[in-house]
């Protein structure tokens, strides 16, 4: 029994193990000898028209900066046009899309009346939509000049279906949880880029910045939050290309409040079920491709909650046998309170980097069960509201 006990306590930890460490580890070293090709741009002798399409709701704080990123870019602006959806903003985003309408012929504004939800106002939008090569994008997402052509390069050249755009976080106040964020999400964007290497696909585009081929782009049922990860694994069904693209380089400003995100975390974790409900047989076989990648980057951090929370009931019952398990499960429940830490130190602005990362994490994987139960009481959320900008 004790033996029983202690394989078990041992897999539920190798959970996280693996996909936070050994999975990532092992894309960085196999991928290492395979040859890093440079773009070669001057090969593309007609750029084609591209439509950048993305929804809005209260963005007034971003917008003008979102759009003149686009204005600025590289690619030749007889050759984009710009489609954007106001979700029935009641602030100033409206008047200042409109400034710009007036002024540059290749934007079109269509305003809501009332309020729709993005996956409705992106699905109503792809409709008029005029160009095969679509780029989507959010609104606090900001492009650097070369950022469109990188993109469409891998359409055009790679014959990729799907681009994923290299998103840097930034914090401009520097608080709360930003540091944390910023670290996971150049951590992921790396993992990304080596199983583009490796395997011609990476595990899921980041909704704020990704090109697609209009005729393999699917308009999402309602209730699939995660818009972005549902469209990648449509692709990938279809055995299609799924490439990062290092120089799509934009910036997005990063949530520093905790609760925001933890929210934020939970609405994810319910849209990441629902879509692995509905792909699950993607996983199949699960030893190889992108069965593998998939199960390792993806599935197994989903069911890292169940793992740790099974690991800390797994200690409690070998304390009984083993005298050490005893401070194993006193520090487990120590871990409980270190999420209340975590937010206690962002209103103070007290940074202890062990105490913060540690904190944010635990306090993420709860957000992640709590999405679980979301999902499993069929919850029908799908109201979308852009969380506060730190710009």
């Amino acid at each position: 029994m004790i033996y029983i006990l202690l394989i078990l306590f041992l897999l539920c930890l190798l959970i996280p193990v693996f996909s936070y460490v050994i999975f990532p580890l092992y894309m960085k070293v196999s991928t290492r000898s395979l040859p890093r090709i440079k773009n070669d741009y001057s090969a593309v002798t007609e750029w084609p028209l591209v439509t950048i399409v993305f929804s809005v709701f209260n963005e007034e704080k971003v917008i003008k900066r979102k759009l003149e990123s686009i204005l600025n870019s590289d690619y030749a602006l007889k050759k984009i046009q710009v489609l954007i959806g106001s979700d029935n903003s009641t602030d100033l985003t409206n008047q200042i899309i409109e400034e710009f309408v007036s002024r540059n012929s290749n934007i079109t504004l269509i305003k809501k009346e009332s309020r729709n939800g993005k996956l409705k106002i992106i699905n109503e939008l792809i409709d008029l939509t005029q160009t095969e090569h679509l780029i989507f994008t959010d609104a606090n997402v900001f492009f650097e000049p070369h950022a469109i052509k990188a993109m469409v390069y891998n359409l055009v050249v790679k014959d990729a279906k799907l681009v994923c755009g290299n998103i840097h976080k930034f914090s401009p106040k520097n608080e709360g949880i930003s540091g944390q964020e910023i670290f996971y999400m150049n951590f992921e964007n790396q993992l990304k880029y080596h199983e583009s290497l490796k395997y011609g696909f990476c595990v899921g585009v980041e909704g704020g910045c990704y090109a697609i081929m209009k005729n393999s782009f699917v308009k999402v049922p309602d209730g699939f939050l995660m818009d972005d990860f549902f469209i990648t694994l449509n692709v990938i069904s279809k055995k299609e290309k799924v490439l990062f693209e290092p120089e799509a380089l934009c910036f997005e400003d990063v949530n520093d409040a905790p609760m925001i995100e933890f929210k934020r975390k939970i609405r994810i974790s319910l849209g990441n079920f629902r879509n692995l409900k509905h792909y699950k047989h993607l996983l199949f076989p699960i030893h190889k491709g992108f069965g593998f990648a998939f199960f390792s980057h993806k599935v197994l951090r989903w069911y890292t909650p169940f793992a740790l929370l099974f690991s800390f009931f797994i200690s409690v019952a070998m304390a009984f046998y083993i005298p050490v398990f005893v401070v194993v499960s006193i520090c487990y429940s120590l871990l409980i309170i270190f999420p209340l830490v975590t937010i206690l130190m962002e209103k103070i602005n007290l940074k202890i980097p062990v105490i913060n990362s540690l904190g944010h994490f635990i306090l993420m994987n709860f957000g992640l069960l709590l999405g679980y139960f979301k999902f499993i009481s069929a919850s029908n959320e799908s109201a979308w509201e852009p969380p506060k900008r730190n710009v």
